[in-house]
């Protein structure tokens, strides 16, 4: 989140005079892939409310405006429905409307009527954010835990009520709150679990699951996204990636192979059900709350990097499965990703969802639309994405629009879908997860006391050397005594570097201190100060000979 303070007012675009000043933005929370999110409050008769979020869409010019507010409508329906439902642990919607752009207090809107959605006001950061900056400590079991009971409650609703995908779960769509507590956000992506829904796939190529590409998502394509939740809690890096030199004979991004599990192998073998290729592989919804207790119990017991996350269990949860109200309300199949799903006795089939051939980023959003050419990219970053199918009905030249099922609901046709290559901010988005090869600024002055002492040591050597030599040569002793120190400070950072390597890299632990690097360079200093006692010459000469195998080795 940006946090930017800005000075902007909006609202709806309707008959009553000052209607589109009714919100006033304070701050720019943050950018998405489709939308820009602003703190606001509302403001009536000069009273202004307690804060706000307001979610404002931006406008893809290289997508029809229809389908765009189309694609919102869907999602804006999905959290309207799910706030109606008394879902907990969401972010609650609170207005939706069509209005002109923010803009200045006392100018005149521009441009024509856009969506915008009118939030609760989340205080705290997202997950990435917590453990990237080290903001506080996160309760990995109550915030799995809430994330899981939001999934439950929008793949098994009550009888006669759509199931929903959120299609986007990832850390950064986890909000954890000043007190702990932990809330799903952004449900722009999400859509009813029915093919006249699922005409889009949101898409994040770190956090996704495959399916998406091949055109067929379920509630396991959620249960990805969780479980590249629990992956960066254990481990502070994505669950996908694109590697350097790695070849890519899949256009999603591979699983990483993090030095932490591959040195822990039941831990790797858990944490990566959940991540599985096949979506049949992966544990079902309602077997989330096990995995978590076991999650948690394995984690307990492993030599993992102390992250900012506790993994105690806060509290008893019995069998951990979660409640159901009607036997009849089922995932048939082994895996959520290809289950019928069995609602008061009605079968649902699964959507097949088919991606097109271009993958067109469009303002942070990767959109894959038929028909539209690659050449078309505007030059914005991807952040998510989303892999659109013609809507039903639709004809396009070449493709049948599929036959017509006895219930009315047509066959989504199937469209080839083009090799989706990495992305530069993927490569960037692994390079977050790296820590910095000499580690935070603030750990290197940790330690210099050791560099200290052997400094001092070695500069009385010296100066006692130079005096005892005479002053002739002052010059010369005085750059050999800076190239000294030119190699200790080398040294220093020399071994800071192998250290980054080893820790930050293989192990991805987060280094405190320079204690070691400080300690090999006063070592260095302190050898370096022998050499300059034993070359002394006083007239009398103490018994140095227990340093002879020190000064052996310092020669060489």
């Amino acid at each position: 989140m940006s946090n930017a303070t800005v000075d902007l007012v909006c609202g709806p675009a309707d008959p009553l005079p000052g209607s589109e000043q009714s919100y006033r933005l304070t701050g720019l929370l943050g950018s998405g892939g489709q939308a820009d999110v602003y703190q606001a409050v509302r403001v009536s008769a000069g009273i202004s409310s307690a804060p706000l979020s307001v979610k404002v869409l931006r406008i893809n010019p290289h997508d029809t405006r229809e389908h765009q507010f189309r694609s919102w409508d869907k999602g804006d329906a999905v959290l309207m429905d799910l706030h109606g439902r008394d879902v907990g642990s969401i972010c609650r919607r609170i207005d939706a409307f069509y209005g002109r752009l923010p803009h200045p207090p006392g100018q005149a809107p521009q441009g024509d009527p856009v969506p915008f959605q009118v939030l609760e006001y989340l205080p705290g950061h997202d997950l990435r954010q917590l453990l990237q900056r080290r903001l506080g400590r996160v309760d990995a079991a109550r915030t799995l835990r809430s994330v899981a009971t939001v999934m439950n409650a929008m793949h098994h609703p009550p009888v006669g009520v759509h199931p929903v995908l959120h299609m986007d779960l990832k850390p950064a769509n986890v909000i954890i709150g000043p007190d702990g507590s932990a809330k799903v956000i952004d449900f722009t992506g999400a859509r009813y679990y029915t093919p006249a829904h699922l005409t889009t796939i949101a898409y994040t190529r770190e956090t996704a699951g495959p399916e998406a590409h091949r055109g067929s998502v379920g509630p396991a394509y959620d249960v990805h996204g969780f479980g590249s939740i629990a992956f960066y809690l254990v481990t502070g890096a994505s669950a996908r990636t694109d590697s350097p030199g790695q070849e890519q004979s899949v256009p999603w991004a591979r699983l990483r192979r993090h030095p932490v599990l591959e040195s822990n192998p039941r831990l790797r073998e858990l944490l990566t059900a959940p991540l599985d290729d096949d979506p049949n592989n992966r544990p079902r919804t309602e077997e989330l709350p096990r995995w978590i207790n076991e999650l948690c119990a394995v984690v307990a017991r492993s030599n993992v990097p102390d992250l900012g996350v506790d993994w105690t269990l806060g509290y008893s949860a019995g069998n951990g499965a979660f409640p159901v109200a009607d036997a009849t309300r089922r995932l048939d199949a082994p895996g959520v990703g290809g289950a019928t799903r069995r609602i008061d006795q009605h079968q649902v089939a699964p959507p097949t969802v088919v991606a097109s051939p271009a993958a067109v980023p469009v303002d942070g959003t990767r959109v894959m639309e038929a028909g539209m050419s690659p050449t078309k990219a505007v030059p914005d970053k991807p952040v998510a994405g989303r892999v659109r199918v013609p809507e039903q009905g639709s004809f396009q030249p070449g493709r049948s629009a599929g036959p017509v099922s006895p219930a009315g609901r047509g066959e989504l046709p199937r469209l080839r879908l083009a090799t989706d290559p990495a992305e530069p901010d993927d490569r960037a988005a692994e390079k977050e997860d790296r820590p910095p090869l000499l580690g935070p600024p603030g750990s290197l002055a940790k330690g210099f006391e050791f560099s200290v002492i052997g400094g001092l040591f070695s500069l009385v050597m010296w100066l006692l050397q130079t005096l005892t030599n005479g002053l002739d040569s002052m010059r010369t002793q005085v750059f050999s005594y800076l190239f000294v120190l030119a190699v200790a400070i080398g040294l220093f950072f020399l071994i800071r570097v192998a250290g980054g390597i080893l820790w930050g890299r293989w192990l991805h632990a987060k280094r405190k201190t320079a204690r070691l690097a400080h300690l090999g360079t006063g070592i260095f200093l302190f050898m370096v100060g022998v050499n300059y006692l034993t070359s002394l010459d006083w007239g009398w000469s103490p018994d140095l000979s227990w340093l002879d195998p020190i000064t052996d080795i310092f020669e060489g």
